[in-house]
């Protein structure tokens, strides 16, 4: 019989996420996120690089389906959704998070799961976590949620309720949907004791107003992302909507609203696993507890031989340490507050993206195209500004934008930090530096501001996460600017044949000037370079 998870793999719906977990970005590496659907590219986020995605028939997305004939018991609850019903058994629902976690651990008991490793903890303002049972070596297995514990499509495609709106919509809007669906059952659900320790919301600026995003994101390239999100997501539920209302019974308005959707998809995608040998998403009870770290190489993904999700450490852990995953090696901060609501502070991979250009009209455009096409580049291309180092790659992917000298063309490689002219060098490096001074302009207040703000402890927790995720994009236009700097210093004056010191770009040294000097004059002039 084939199995739930199975059939996941093989379903249409393959194509969304598919979409969803393209947007890897190596480090200066071209993009290559590409699409004609505008929800599906919106909703873009990172899958681990270090594995390629399988097609398998091995996953089963809704062991579900399996667990319940085991119990004896319906997933359905009852064939409508109604308010009254969800009402009529909240009175003895557990109110705190000591009590949810309490109902889960004894449910699974109940339903046979495997001893783990790691036992399941509340951990401070982490929530819950994983804690290691006793000492666990790098490579052990710390964690085996066999594959019938899991919710995928094939749950949501079997699902009596939500199977026909759901249809071809893709894995993150069926399970919105299916937890929408079971959530208001309440312990009516056969997935109760999972949902209940489901957050009620996220800090995701998708669920800001407005004006939180406007005033808490102000200067933030995410925030023109995340309205267009937010839009994405509207013009996903008028869809939706349509099928609601031709049944009101089934479909109560106060339970299926657009509020109630954009919050349940920002709950679901916060706590979902993608899993890459399996080219899948998946609810997974236990393994969604795992926390993340920035420095941390291990991840879950599914074991086509334990046929179960897995979690093989990377490092030694001793009785009573939480035991860490990635989420991610390549995630920026923004990507992890919209998908999960947090911001990892100690994040050494952390980026601003840059997007640079040919220049239209430029004598030597075509050329340079063909130089970047044999690169693997295209025009416009984006690159990741970190905090810690410079890629190489945009450095000569600039000279190469503002080279006018053909006989130079030669000198341009990019895996190489290789200098092909003085007044070449010099124009790009305050055209960079020129960029990040106007997008630091574009936020309010520096470095400092933000730092004496988080020590405010009265802040509230959407205050905190954006003042985090400013700091941290703030820092790394800093010292990129710092770098740039450093790298202007020998070019601005160098020895003549005279014994004296000359400008060898006196011609634009006014110009650049102001570009050091007034934080907005750049923004008008610099854009015919950055963006073509």
């Amino acid at each position: 019989m084939e199995c739930s998870l199975q059939r996941a793999m093989s379903s249409t719906t393959q194509c969304f996420f598919r979409s969803f977990s393209s947007l890897s970005l190596p480090p200066a590496s071209p993009s290559s996120s590409s699409s004609s659907s505008l929800f599906v590219n919106l909703f873009s986020s990172y899958s681990p690089p270090h594995t390629s995605r399988q097609r398998s028939a091995v996953l089963r997305g809704g062991g579900a389906c399996e667990r319940m004939r085991r119990m004896g018991r319906s997933r359905r609850g009852s064939a409508t959704c109604s308010s009254s019903a969800a009402a009529s058994s909240s009175a003895a629902t557990p109110t705190t998070p000591e009590e949810a976690l309490q109902e889960l651990m004894e449910w699974l008991a109940m339903e046979g799961f495997p001893e783990q490793a790691v036992k399941l903890s509340l951990c401070g303002e982490e929530g819950i976590g994983a804690i290691a049972k006793y000492p666990i070596q790098a490579g052990d297995v710390a964690l085996k949620v066999p594959e019938s514990y899991t919710v995928t499509s094939a749950d949501v495609a079997n699902h009596p309720v939500v199977a026909q709106p759901a249809a071809g919509l893709g894995d993150l809007i069926g399970l919105t949907l299916w937890f929408i669906y079971e959530r208001a059952q309440k312990k009516e659900s056969a997935w109760w004791p999972f949902i209940n320790t489901f957050p009620h919301t996220t800090l995701s600026p998708l669920l800001w107003t407005e004006e939180e995003q406007e005033q808490l994101l102000k200067g933030c390239p995410s925030l023109e992302e995340i309205k267009q999100r937010v839009i994405a997501l509207k013009d996903e539920f008028q869809d939706l909507q349509l099928y609601f209302e031709k049944d009101p019974e089934v479909f109560p308005p106060d339970i299926f609203s657009f509020e109630a959707f954009k919050t349940a998809f920002a709950v679901v995608l916060s706590r979902t696993t993608y899993l890459p040998a399996a080219d899948l998403f998946a609810l997974v009870p236990y393994a969604d507890a795992i926390n993340h770290r920035g420095d941390c190489q291990a991840y879950l993904d599914y074991s086509m031989e334990d046929q179960s999700v897995v979690l093989q450490v990377d490092k030694n852990y001793k009785q009573g340490d939480q035991v860490f995953a990635s989420y991610g090696q390549e995630r920026p901060n923004y990507d992890l507050l919209i998908s999960y609501g947090f911001v990892d502070e100690s994040s050494l991979v952390d980026y601003v993206e840059l997007e640079v250009g040919l220049v239209e009209g430029d004598r030597l455009q075509a050329l340079k195209q063909q130089v970047l096409q044999l690169a693997g580049y295209g025009s416009p291309q984006t690159f990741p500004l970190y905090a810690d180092r410079f890629p190489t790659q945009l450095l000569t992917y600039m000279r190469l934008v503002r080279l006018q000298d053909p006989a130079l063309f030669s000198k341009v490689i990019f895996d190489r930090d290789v200098i092909l002219d003085q007044a070449n060098e010099y124009e790009v490096l305050m055209i960079l530096m020129g960029e990040c001074r106007s997008r630091l302009g574009n936020y309010e207040g520096g470095l400092d501001d933000e730092l004496r703000l988080l020590k405010n402890k009265k802040l509230s927790s959407k205050e905190r996460v954006a003042a985090q995720l400013r700091l941290s994009e703030k820092t790394i236009l800093s010292n990129t600017m710092t770098a740039l700097r450093n790298r202007l210093a020998p070019i601005r004056g160098i020895p003549t044949k005279g014994g004296g010191l000359k400008d060898p770009n006196a011609d634009i040294n006014e110009m650049f000037d102001m570009v050091e000097q007034v934080a907005s004059a750049p923004a008008k002039f610099l854009t015919k370079f950055l963006k073509g």
